[in-house]
Formats: C-alpha cells, sequence, structure tokens
C-alpha cells in the first residue's frame, strides 16, 4: 500500500494533467451527447404529435394498417375501373349526323340519317325520311364499320361522319376551348 502512495506522490503532477485531460474529453463528449439528444427530442416530438403519448410501435402499426388500408382501396379502384372502361367501349361514342331533303316537293332539310357507333365501330344507322303525307323510319346495324344492308348516300356520309369522329377527352377539350374562343 505505502508505494502506491509513493507512485502518487512521485507522478501526482502527470496523473493530474492526465485527469483534466479526462474530464475536458468528458465535458465535450456530454455537450455533443446533449445536442444530439435534444435534436433526437424534437425529431420525436414531430413524429409523434397528435398521437396523444402512444408509443411509437403503436402509431408505426397504425400507419402500416392504414397504408394496407389505401392499397386495398386502390386495388378496389383498379378493378372497378377496368369494369368501366370495358363497358366504355360498348357506349356511342362516334356519332355522324347529315340532314337533308329527301324529297324535291318538301320544304327543308328535314329528313335525317344517324350514325351511332362504339369504339368498335358497331351500331346503328337511323334515318328519318320526311314526306308531306307521311313520315318513315329505318333503323340498320352496322358491324365493324359496314352494314349489311344497303345504304343510301346520306347514311354513307352519317357513317363515314361517325368513323371520323373519334371522340377523345383531349380532343374534346381542344374543340371546347375553340368553340369558346371564336
Amino acid at each position: 500500500m505505502g508505494w502506491i502512495m509513493d507512485f502518487f506522490s512521485q507522478n501526482s503532477i502527470p496523473l493530474l494533467i492526465v485527469g483534466l485531460v479526462l474530464n475536458v474529453l468528458t465535458i465535450i463528449f456530454l455537450i455533443i451527447n446533449i445536442v444530439t439528444s435534444s435534436n433526437l427530442k424534437h425529431r420525436y416530438r414531430q413524429l409523434v404529435r397528435g398521437t396523444d403519448g402512444k408509443r411509437i410501435e403503436n402509431i408505426l402499426f397504425e400507419h402500416i394498417d392504414r397504408v394496407e388500408a389505401v392499397h386495398k382501396r386502390l386495388d378496389e379502384a383498379e378493378s372497378q375501373l377496368d369494369v368501366f372502361n370495358n363497358r366504355l367501349s360498348f357506349c356511342i361514342q362516334k356519332i355522324g349526323i347529315v340532314r337533308y331533303n329527301a324529297f324535291d316537293d318538301t320544304g327543308s332539310d328535314l329528313s335525317y340519317s344517324i350514325a351511332l357507333l362504339d369504339e368498335n365501330n358497331d351500331g346503328i344507322i337511323i334515318s328519318g325520311i320526311y314526306g308531306r303525307t307521311e313520315t318513315v323510319s329505318y333503323a340498320k346495324p352496322v358491324k365493324d364499320g359496314v352494314s349489311n344492308y344497303s345504304l343510301s348516300v346520306e347514311e354513307l356520309q352519317a357513317l363515314e361522319r361517325a368513323k371520323a369522329n373519334v371522340l377523345d377527352r383531349v380532343d374534346v377539350r381542344a374543340a371546347r376551348s375553340n368553340r369558346q374562343i371564336g
């Protein structure tokens, strides 16, 4: 035990300097630790704000549940969109109209031919022939842009107009803006 006292008494200055350096390093590490922990506390407060003191694990599980619910709803919406797109392909999308005077003895263009086609150019041509004593209507089916029945010149014009009338949302918007400008 005496040799320990002798060692400390002979090396007291270097031991004091080493102790002082270690204390200074400890203080520096303490300051770094305080700054880091305050940043972490700030980030943690931001992360758990509005959670009423719940544990972070519970918050993450709730978030995962919400994300899974959103994915499920998105999958359902995409499925419905596929159904709607399929149905839409069979809806009337192309229309061609021709008005004309079928007889010389009538006053104006009261006769008409209307071609109503879907995305696949399937549909119907409806014609109304106006005369002084009677009006007659005809309906002729169209498959792949062609009718098995003979078509009049006006019905052919209505069919060609319908086939050229591709409704695309971008084109409709452009047409509407052009009409509003002009």
